[in-house]
């Protein structure tokens, strides 16, 4: 409450008021969520802007892990093997995954590709911050405070003030000659005449004087000393001590906006206003404000967009290369998923045919226990073919363990539990088979030529190349001298008590001028720009291996795929023949007429020509996906599944 009764207003600055209104919104209003949500806009963006610029990317990218079950609406199966064993009985009822939707499995819940989304997201991130560093950066900041304080002061009653006046006006009178004393004057007349107060101390310090004579100056004067000396014993004129409670407001609020220009320049504008506010006492309101404003622009080292905006272009360029390196690793990813899944019915497709070919050993024993029996054979000849039924069922139980083994490895690359129940679809195998080869006619050195103007990660390293040749520039400028254009203003409020929200326009200051720095020590910079010349010269050389690489990669892979054709149709014609020979023992065991040794050779031969025959369609299955995948050529739809490649371009845009 004021003195008047009225209530006390504090004048606070308006934009202080919004400044705490926005930073209570701020810290209680604004959930952690919304600035995921931004983050999350911003970089989607990003990324949806620059994937045109990268062949097979999907339209839809997002890091939101899919929490559905990767299982639900699949088939299962009712039949336990009995090729399996024990092992085929955990089976039953297990649901069916089909190659494609292993696929699609894959690119949703793969720990792996979940981390190769997040390094594409964590790129774009990072972008963000480079980017904002171009544009408007705004600052607020405010304080307040409630201060109380004591003070000790030392103050006079009404009489001590009066006994330190009295000496003072007796020997102005006396100076003047002005006072008249007639007879002999009493205490309390003396007193009255001087206009000061009579009471019993003062009187009785007069009295002490009456001894004293003179001119009527004189005596005043005398009398000035003596009043002096006796109110002073008589501690009259001493001080009390006191203490004040003193109690105000204190506050700030600053607000700014900064911004740094693509051609070097820095912009800087403030608004700072302070206030105080007396509590106790007289309640007044002290207020000012004060605006300031500084342009710095580089003249030699760090001017022009190619120097200072250098570590932008770069941020731009990393993210690109990381969509590339994205949709290399899809390609790769998917050829390892399909290598996968034909691995694991090819382990299971070993199992049957082992179990087959036990199942065949166990006829042959017992056709050879009954000719030993009717003394038509030998002991060696019966022994030789149990020792072959022995080895065939653990060959059969080695390859139920490789099984179980690789399917449980192919789980965790799906990112699948290795506790769910799940069987891959022997049918896709079946089907390959039927299909037969689907070999490219394509010559080695034409898919040299489509890999060099197509592979992803050779671009990236072609511009990594033009990157530093870029560097050399921006080391080159940074051996210059530094020489700034410096802009200053500063405008305060208008003085008085309370006009914070005036500005004295009338009364701004500014100033202009250069700042130069002659960089007598440039060593660092030389090193850097010695440094950027090396890396340029390593960056060519980097280039041309990788060249060389690629060339090795798909040569090679050229090479695999014609090999892989070649065992296929050698595999194809070793298991005819096999049977051939299976067939020719059994019709000369049922006569009678049947070498063991011959048996036991047509039987595991024949046995070894199903599996490899499966195991060089798988391999030319898998070459050919390698193959295209080595040229840059393999196509990644959303789902994870591929394009067959049916034409072969003869260049694709990066």
């Amino acid at each position: 409450m004021t003195r008047d009764g009225s209530s006390m207003k504090c004048a606070i600055p308006t934009y202080l008021a919004f400044l705490g209104a926005a930073s209570l919104c701020l810290g209680l209003g604004c959930s952690t969520a919304h600035y995921r949500d931004k983050a999350d806009k911003e970089v989607y963006k990003i990324i949806a802007d620059k994937s045109p610029g990268v062949p097979g990317l999907p339209e839809n990218f997002s890091i939101e892990q899919d929490k559905s079950d990767p299982l639900e609406g699949l088939g299962a199966g009712e039949q336990t093997p009995e090729f399996l064993a024990e092992a085929g009985k955990a089976e039953a009822g297990a649901q069916i995954i089909s190659l494609e939707d292993a696929l699609s499995i894959a690119v949703t819940h793969s720990r792996t590709y979940q981390n190769q989304k997040e390094l594409l997201y964590l790129q774009a991130l990072s972008l963000t911050l480079d980017r904002h560093q171009f544009s408007p950066i705004f600052a607020a900041s405010g304080s307040g405070q409630y201060n109380r304080s004591t003070t000790d002061i030392e103050k006079l009653n009404g009489v001590g003030e009066a006994a330190n006046a009295i000496p003072g006006l007796i020997a102005q009178r006396g100076r003047n000659a002005s006072l008249v004393l007639s007879g002999a004057p009493t205490a309390s007349g003396i007193l009255q005449q001087l206009g000061v107060p009579a009471n019993s101390q003062t009187i009785a310090a007069l009295e002490a004087v009456g001894a004293l004579s003179g001119t009527p100056a004189q005596l005043l004067t005398d009398y000035a000393n003596v009043v002096n000396e006796a109110f002073t014993v008589a501690g009259v004129n001493q001080p009390e001590r006191e203490i004040r409670d003193d109690r105000d407001i204190t506050g700030d609020a600053n607000i700014g906006v900064s911004m740094l220009l693509k051609g070097g320049a820095r912009i800087a504008i403030g608004l700072t206003s302070n206030f105080l506010r007396f509590l106790t006492g007289d309640p007044t309101l002290q207020s000012s404000s004060a605006l300031v404003a500084n342009i710095t622009q580089p003249l030699l080292r760090g001017r022009g967009k190619d120097v200072n905006a250098e570590f932008l272009t770069q941020a731009e360029r990393d993210v690109l290369y990381q969509l590339r390196a994205f949709q290399r690793f899809r390609q790769e990813f998917a050829v390892q998923v399909a290598s996968g899944y034909y691995n694991v019915l090819q382990a299971r497709d070993a199992a049957r045919n082992n179990y087959q070919g036990y199942l065949a050993f166990q006829r042959s024993v017992e056709r050879e226990r009954a000719l030993y029996d009717a003394n038509r054979t030998t002991l060696t000849a019966l022994g030789r073919i149990e020792q072959s039924l022995l080895n065939t069922e653990n060959a059969w139980v080695d390859s139920i363990r490789n099984y179980k083994q690789a399917l449980d490895q192919y789980k965790i690359l799906l990112g699948l539990s290795t506790d769910v129940n799940v069987i891959l679809d022997d049918a896709e195998l079946v089907e390959l088979n039927e299909k037969g080869l689907n070999h490219p006619a394509l010559q080695s050195d034409d898919a040299v030529a489509v890999a060099l103007a197509a592979r992803l990660d050779l671009y990236n390293t072609r511009d990594e190349k033009d990157d530093s040749e870029r560097r050399i520039k921006v080391a080159a400028n940074a051996l210059l001298p530094d020489l700034d254009l410096v802009i200053a203003g500063s405008v305060n409020s208008v003085p008085g008590d309370d006009t914070f929200d005036e500005l004295d326009f009338q009364r701004a200051r500014w100033s202009a001028g250069f700042d130069v720095d002659l960089g007598l020590d440039r060593k660092a910079e030389r090193n850097s720009y010695r440094t950027a010349l090396i890396s340029f010269d390593r960056a060519v050389r980097e280039l041309s291996l990788a060249e060389d690489n690629v060339k090795l990669d798909v040569r090679e892979s050229w090479r695999n795929l014609d090999q892989a054709k070649r065992n296929y149709e050698n595999r194809k014609l070793a298991l005819e023949l096999a049977a051939r020979r299976v067939e020719e023992q059994d019709l000369r065991a049922e006569i009678g007429e049947a070498i063991v040794l011959d048996q036991v050779d047509a039987q595991n031969d024949y046995i070894s020509a199903q599996n490899e025959l499966t195991d060089a369609t798988v391999r030319h299955t898998i070459a050919r996906l390698e193959f295209w995948r080595d040229m840059g050529i393999l196509y990644i739809k959303e789902n994870g599944q591929w394009e067959e490649v049916n034409d072969v371009p003869a260049t694709t845009p990066q």
